[in-house]
């Protein structure tokens, strides 16, 4: 379902005092997931009547600000969630919230919450207060524990994603020769994905002039799956998408491109085998 009538929904069931106390929701773009949902909690707190450029409401910019008393989000610390920010989020929220009718969280990637955390957690959604809401973020659900599914309401929301040369912040021509690359690349990957390797070597590394070439590849090589993802979700266009997105990451660390490359075609090579 498409993010405006994910928030035009949550915020009418809002309203009619129908809204549960917890959401997990199954997205392709955790960060712009987060931005939707900050949307639903200006809407239904905002004091004036709120619109995208709501810029009177000092409530609002607090939401924008991640300063909201109210309103925390909890994300991985290092490669996980640990106990501390769950006891954080139980401490803040023994209180009633002061400037808006709720205490409202958000956890991203809530599949990476260490045993402890996770205990932790469990407790507060098992007795869940009337005046708390919770958003989940995840990029897979299977990868969420199923006591924690099994509390929430299940939502999905996938992203179309607009990557230009703009963003990209390259010229029309070098942004189209890298996408003629992503997507003779991605036919190698449908179709003849154990010559990955021998094709990083002998054709894409040739092509690219230096690091960011690199880096808008693969952001334009997963721009394609997202858009695949979202006109039609399977879960082996989301691993492709979660292996890429991998890559993306790891590509900020200096790493040598040729391995990482050849990293890449390797994961993907195997899970076309599967």
């Amino acid at each position: 379902m498409k993010a405006e009538n994910i928030i035009n929904k949550l915020t009418t069931l809002y309203h009619e005092k129908k809204l549960s106390h917890a959401y997990l929701i199954e997205t392709n773009n955790l960060s712009k997931c987060v931005n939707d949902v900050k949307i639903i909690i200006k809407r239904i707190n905002c004091k004036n009547e709120y619109s995208d450029s709501c810029g009177l409401c000092n409530l609002c910019h607090l939401v924008d600000q991640n300063n909201l008393p109210s309103f925390i989000i909890i994300e991985p610390d290092g490669k996980s969630i640990k106990k501390d920010a769950i006891e954080n989020l139980k401490d803040s929220f023994s209180k009633k919230p002061i400037y808006t009718d709720n205490n409202i969280y958000i956890i991203k990637s809530p599949e990476k919450m260490n045993g402890t955390a996770y205990n932790k957690l469990l407790k507060f959604l098992e007795e869940p207060e009337d005046n708390i809401i919770g958003f989940f973020i995840t990029e897979n659900k299977d990868d969420v524990a199923n006591t924690i599914i099994s509390r929430c309401e299940i939502i999905k929301i996938m992203y179309d994603d607009n990557t230009n040369y703009d963003l990209l912040g390259i010229n029309e021509n070098q942004y189209n020769h890298l996408k003629d690359l992503a997507i003779e690349y991605r036919n190698q990957i449908e179709n003849s994905s154990s010559d990955l390797v021998w094709y990083n070597s002998s054709v894409l590394l040739k092509e690219f002039e230096n690091r960011n070439d690199t880096i808008n590849f693969l952001k334009i090589l997963l721009s394609f799956y997202m858009k695949d993802l979202s006109d039609n979700y399977n879960q082996h266009l989301h691993q492709k998408v979660k292996i890429i997105s991998k890559y993306l990451e790891e590509i900020n660390f200096n790493v040598n491109i040729s391995l990482l490359l050849n990293s890449l075609a390797i994961e993907l090579g195997e899970l076309y085998g599967k």
